[in-house]
């Protein structure tokens, strides 16, 4: 099972057509996920930072909320498996196994996945390398390869 990072869920909504270069792999990678060969989750907090990045990139509020409701949308209907917020505890029993995180929003991310019994983390988001004897970062390109 992988944790699927928001970088990842970015490109598969919102950036489709922005990141020519990305997109074929994640694109990929979710007919994997569709198709059972994968098992991937994702987190609230994922969805709400996919949420976010929609509004601050749209022209204005209108067109972000309605860009990141179908962003939300096009998510929920793929056979991603979700997990709430860490609890409280959780954050504070699992924080300092990942204190070499540089980026305190990947904090969550990071728990959510360990939590959750991931093998790894699927993310273009170079910070999680710092974890990655703990819990290893793969591109959605290196998942695909594995197969």
């Amino acid at each position: 099972m992988v944790y699927i990072e928001t970088t990842v869920l970015i490109i598969y909504t919102l950036a489709r057509h922005s990141d020519k270069t990305r997109y074929p792999h994640v694109a990929n990678l979710f007919q994997q996920i569709e198709a059972g060969e994968i098992v991937a989750l994702t987190s609230f907090y994922a969805l709400h930072e996919v949420f976010i990045f929609a509004l601050k990139n749209a022209p204005e509020a209108t067109i972000g909320q309605q860009a990141g409701k179908e962003a939300l949308l096009e998510i929920l209907k793929t056979k991603i498996h979700l997990v709430p917020l860490p609890t409280r505890e959780e954050r504070i029993l699992r924080a300092r196994t990942f204190s070499a995180l540089t980026d305190s929003s990947d904090l969550t991310h990071a728990i959510c996945a360990s939590a959750a019994n991931c093998e790894a983390i699927v993310s273009y988001d170079h910070h999680f390398d710092a974890i990655a004897s703990i819990l290893p970062r793969m591109l959605p390109e290196q998942l695909a390869a594995k197969e």
